[in-house]
């Protein structure tokens, strides 16, 4: 437990930063934009079929114009700030111990190897689970007052478990790239290559509808239209995430298991 507790107290102001940021951000934008769907919006609704745009975000006409599609909307944006700072996390909660030439004390603790990788994960989930949280109460907050409770809950319930979802698979992957590259002076600008790429990925698949090209993107594994016209995931997507997610957590514990500790001079 010392190995969790330290970690947290370290990421503390962070988690609360992110936490706060990102739920502030749903609860300021949803109003806002849902008051601009309260008028006569025909007009706008015929120009927004087969737009580009539309397209590339992965959400249709008829369903942007409602509370729960604006929602969806909105998410998908903030995901990828989210995805940010999740892949950075992962990267950084492995990598500093090398970077700050402190892994070699660490491994002189009464810690086995396998305990402070789990100890780090636990702490690590622990962190993007709060911030989820947060942002999931501040959506369902702002969706009762925009709405008035008249929203589909199970719907929304959904939309918002994709949000501490794609979190953790982001954390996996950005825990893999810290066990493969140690040495790594700044987390930052790998963390937005990566997301980045990602993203657009997604976006070029939505806007080819290529199935190939949605499978390399993990921002496109939960599609909103089909969330909101089914009350539920795709499976195949949905068993996808399953592997990657069991993949990168055992290739990332083994890596560690066997992984040599380097000073950085």
């Amino acid at each position: 437990m010392g190995v969790f507790r330290f970690e947290l107290k370290q990421y503390k102001t962070s988690i609360i930063i992110w936490a706060l940021s990102l739920s502030l951000a749903i609860m300021f934008l949803l109003p806002m934009f849902s008051g601009m769907l309260t008028e006569d919006n025909s007009s706008v609704m015929s120009s927004l079929q087969d737009n580009p745009m539309m397209e590339a975000m992965g959400i249709s006409a008829e369903n942007f114009f409602s509370p729960l599609g604006v929602y969806a909307f909105l998410s998908s944006f903030l995901m990828l700030a989210a995805s940010i700072h999740a892949i950075n996390l992962g990267i950084s909660i492995i990598t500093k111990e090398h970077m700050q030439n402190t892994a070699d004390f660490l491994m002189t603790k009464p810690y086995s190897r396998k305990q402070i990788f789990l100890s780090k994960m636990a702490a690590a989930l622990c962190a993007i689970f709060i911030i989820a949280i947060a942002y999931c109460i501040g959506g369902f907050v702002v969706m009762f007052i925009v709405t008035g409770g008249g929203f589909d809950n199970a719907i929304f319930a959904l939309l918002s478990l994709v949000f501490p979802l794609l979190q953790v698979l982001f954390l996996l992957i950005g825990v893999l790239i810290g066990v493969i590259i140690s040495r790594v002076g700044s987390t930052l600008p790998l963390a937005l290559g990566a997301a980045f790429g990602l993203y657009v990925t997604g976006l070029f698949s939505n806007v080819v509808n290529s199935d190939i090209a949605r499978r390399f993107s993990p921002f496109r594994y939960f599609n909103s239209n089909y969330i909101m016209e089914n009350t539920q995931y795709e499976s195949s997507y949905l068993i996808l995430y399953i592997v990657l997610l069991v993949i990168s957590i055992a290739a990332s514990y083994m890596i560690y298991m066997k992984k040599d500790i380097k000073m950085v001079l």
